[in-house]
């Protein structure tokens, strides 16, 4: 639970070069931009896109260790979870590791011969696609899953951590990309720090 709110900071950090400028020009920036931007983190983004295969999953996880038991919207919480991260670990290795294999094999070639690379990576991040509806239905799932969550959560715990829930599901929804990802891991570790906080005045003993 402790783990899981900074490895999604550091997973949305991972995204850039730490420089807030380029960060909000890579959201405008066009095809030959952002292959440059990820040639110049290459192996940072495959590393991260990697650690994403199990970040995800326990995201869904953190939020429901902390659902209380035999609860309509904690069980609809859970289902939504559960499609949030079967979504968005298939949206991970296609855009992410793929992106990653693509964007390792185009420097490998030759300038001349990059035309069905870079064909092939605006195909994967410019055009519409199935990609396009897993990423969606993974977002939806999640503000969902964090909602339902956070609502469950209300009359036990109050609005400490369901009000950094909700918020935490519906920024991450919106993008994990910078300073989205970041935002969402910190409202996600304010909503665990104050779940662990109660579960220790009421003498529980909650998982970490």
């Amino acid at each position: 639970m402790i783990s899981t709110p900074l490895g999604l900071i550091a997973f949305s950090l991972s995204h850039g070069t730490l420089s807030w400028s380029e960060t909000q020009h890579l959201r405008s920036a066009g095809l030959d931009e952002w292959i440059q931007h990820l040639t110049n983190i290459r192996g940072r983004w495959l590393a991260a896109h990697i650690g994403g295969v199990g970040l995800f999953p326990l995201i869904g996880m953190t939020i429901s260790w902390m659902l209380p038991a035999r609860r309509i919207l904690s069980t609809v919480s859970k289902v939504a979870l559960i499609v949030y991260a079967l979504l968005y670990v298939a949206v991970d290795a296609v855009l992410g590791i793929g992106s990653s294999i693509l964007i390792d094999y185009r420097a490998g070639l030759a300038p001349s011969d990059r035309v069905g690379a870079d064909g092939a990576f605006e195909a994967l991040f410019f055009a519409p696609s199935a990609i396009d509806w897993l990423d969606r239905g993974a977002s939806i799932a999640l503000e969902i899953g964090a909602l339902a969550a956070a609502l469950a959560l209300w009359r036990d715990s109050g609005w400490r951590v369901s009000l950094p829930l909700a918020t935490a599901g519906y920024v991450l929804a919106q993008s994990h990309f910078p300073p989205y990802g970041a935002i969402a891991g910190l409202a996600l570790g304010i909503a665990v720090w104050q779940y662990l906080v109660l579960k220790h005045r009421v003498g529980g003993q909650p998982s970490l």
